[in-house]
């Protein structure tokens, strides 16, 4: 009895495996466009420049943590909609504050930098 519930549940799985398979592999779809198919909210949208996007949790609450201070995770893609790199935002004044990462070419004294003067500072996570 065990067997066969096992071997019911590799059919199941194999099934939902194939049936994902041609969507895969088709492609056409642009990192920045998969993002958003699963709710992640970009550019305008939510007072972004256009390709900076925000997970979907951070943008039901991005105007609560833009009052408290809060910090949160970005990606930022390019204007084909393929990923560049991802940042790290925060609304706290962040000036002299280290980044996380030392390579960004835009922190050129390493510290984060202002993405809205006086507003949001950020970091790249990796060089953009």
């Amino acid at each position: 009895m065990k067997t066969r519930r096992i071997m019911m549940l590799l059919a199941a799985v194999s099934m939902l495996v194939a049936s994902m398979a041609p969507a895969a592999l088709a492609g056409g779809t642009s990192d920045q466009q998969t993002k958003q198919d699963h709710g992640w909210k970009c550019g305008a949208e939510v007072s972004l420049p256009g390709g900076h996007c925000i997970s979907p949790g951070t943008a039901k609450n991005f105007e609560k943590m833009a009052a408290r201070g809060g910090t949160f995770q970005l990606q930022v893609f390019d204007s084909d909609g393929n990923f560049l790199t991802a940042e790290t935002a925060t609304f706290k004044d962040a000036d002299s504050r280290p980044c996380p990462n030392d390579n960004d070419p835009q922190a050129d004294d390493g510290t984060y930098w202002d993405f809205v003067p006086g507003v949001l500072w950020v970091c790249h996570h990796q060089p953009g």
